[in-house]
């Protein structure tokens, strides 16, 4: 996929699969921790294992896996080309694409003002970013400290809070109180040393809602009973807004992308550029065997690349295939595939950029880099990039073929009659009657002047083949009411052959059939 919109982001901004292999880091992220592994917690820790197997480093991709989460964030120090800063890392689970977004957002300057305070970080607050609360485990978790900076984030007084007016809970919007519940029950139950809320909203005095970043720290009795909580409470509702623009541009592509359950053959997701691309709706492709959309003559190496993938192959592949649109045509494109999780399963995440344009273009090049102008059949590059092709095979395989070449008869003084107008109609017809009478397989092209050359894969005797052509030019009327005859040479590969070596006897073979009367066929 195109993750490039990413490198827009001023923040450190990861793509990681399930296996916290990085798929991509915008440019950023890059400049924050260099290039020193493939995954994230190598990148950003030097750690050679998940960070949730160290102690204290919490995994906001294991928190969502594990809570059936959308998105999680969590407080780490992380290693950079600077040195160790504190980080909040925000990462939300793509399930369509397969993979997770990971925003680091730097909050150096903040923890280092944190760990100067020893046990009372309240102290801090009596203005700045960072809001402390203190709450009961009770109902509605009251509150029982509140940094006087809260009338800045909420509007509300710290007495507010403190004489009972205000009651936390009711504060957390009506979409996120049962998910930040569920979270305190959740690591309260596992007596988790600390941990960071999902962003939540808080209602202000005035009505508006605040996207709020939660560190939540439990405070245990001697028994080791937790009996409350207290934690810092960030504003980051522009970082949220940010968030949000950031999920739109990792979904966006400009380019048709596909999920394929490559062990069932099946699509699991498909954008709309590919229903574009194809013609058909989503919900028609999601019942469609993906190998029907491929074109007949290009199954072969698709169905090959699925056998990689099924034997575990899990690189990136690429390649150049035509698919069959709904409407009948075929389009080229180019794939790209790479490996992922999607929904507890290996998938492959591939891209479709279209490419039919640029087929288009360079079918014309090589068509005019290949053909002769004047007749349309092949011309001398193009017979000596087979002929060179054929006797490698030979070489190799112990293959053989024929090599034929012939002329026209007289060719001069038809020119000198009739006009070399004439003469170019005479070539293009017999070049039209020799395509009728050869193999599909045959290599026909204009040697050059009136000299022509057939190439004749696994053929050890040309004689046949010659006279066939022979036969067809000398039974046949040219423009005018003009009969013509040609004469012909040929020979067969022998072993140790080269291009010249053929070529010399092939014109040996011309020679004497013209000497022996012309219109005639001799192999040497």
């Amino acid at each position: 996929m195109d993750y490039s919109a990413l490198d827009l982001i001023p923040e450190p901004v990861f793509i990681v699969d399930e296996q916290h292999k990085v798929l991509f880091a915008n440019r950023r992220a890059r400049e924050v921790y260099g290039d020193k592994g493939e995954t994230c917690y190598a990148l950003s820790h030097a750690f050679g294992k998940p960070c949730y197997e160290y102690e204290g480093h919490p995994c906001p991709v294991k928190n969502i896996r594990e809570l059936g989460l959308k998105r999680s964030g969590v407080i780490h120090i992380h290693r950079t080309e600077k040195g160790e800063r504190y980080f909040y890392i925000m990462a939300e689970h793509f399930p369509d694409e397969g993979f997770y977004l990971e925003l680091h957002i730097d909050l150096f300057d903040l923890m280092e003002n944190l760990k100067l305070s020893g046990q009372r970080p309240e102290l801090l607050f009596s203005s700045g970013p960072v809001v402390f609360f203190q709450w009961k485990r009770a109902e509605g978790w009251p509150v029982e400290f509140v940094s006087p900076n809260v009338v800045d984030l909420l509007g509300y007084t710290s007495e507010d809070f403190l004489s009972g007016r205000i009651n936390y809970a009711e504060l957390i919007h009506p979409e996120d109180i049962e998910r930040v519940a569920e979270e305190v029950a959740y690591h309260t139950e596992k007596v988790s040393p600390f941990w960071t809320h999902q962003p939540y909203r808080l209602r202000r005095k005035d009505g508006k809602y605040v996207w709020i970043l939660d560190h939540t720290v439990p405070i245990k009795n001697n028994s080791g009973q937790v009996v409350g909580y207290y934690g810092y409470l960030i504003d980051i509702t522009e970082k949220h807004e940010q968030e949000q623009l950031f999920r739109i541009l990792a979904e966006s592509n400009p380019h048709g992308v596909f999920v394929y359950d490559f062990w069932e053959n099946k699509f699991l997701y498909v954008n709309q550029k590919i229903c574009e691309l194809s013609g058909y709706s989503r919900e028609e492709l999601l019942k469609k065997d993906p190998i029907s959309l491929v074109f007949w003559r290009d199954r072969e190496r698709v169905l090959e690349n699925l056998k990689r993938r099924r034997e575990g192959y899990k690189g990136a592949i690429s390649y150049k295939l035509r698919i069959n649109t709904k409407k009948g045509k075929t389009k080229w494109v180019k794939l790209s595939s790479v490996t992922a999780s999607f929904k507890g399963k290996e998938v492959s995440i591939i891209t479709l950029v279209d490419i039919s344009k640029e087929m288009e273009r360079e079918r014309l090049l090589t068509r005019l880099a290949t053909r002769d102008q004047l007749t349309g059949i092949f011309n001398r590059y193009a017979l000596i990039h087979s002929f060179e092709y054929l006797i490698a095979q030979a070489n190799r395989y112990g293959t053989t073929f024929s090599f034929i070449i012939f002329d026209i008869d007289n060719f001069k003084s038809l020119n000198d009659t009739y006009g070399h107008l004439m003469g170019d109609k005479v070539l293009r017809e017999l070049a039209k009657k020799v395509k009728k009478v050869i193999r599909k397989s045959d290599i026909f092209g204009r040697w050059g002047g009136e000299e022509f050359v057939v190439l004749l894969p696994m053929t050890s005797e040309p004689y046949a083949p010659a006279e066939k052509i022979r036969r067809a030019i000398e039974n046949s009327e040219f423009p005018k009411g003009l009969k013509i005859t040609i004469s012909l040479g040929a020979t067969t590969y022998k072993e140790g052959d080269t291009i010249d070596s053929m070529i010399s006897r092939a014109d040996e073979a011309l020679y004497r059939a013209k000497q022996n009367g012309k219109n005639k066929t001799v192999v040497l």
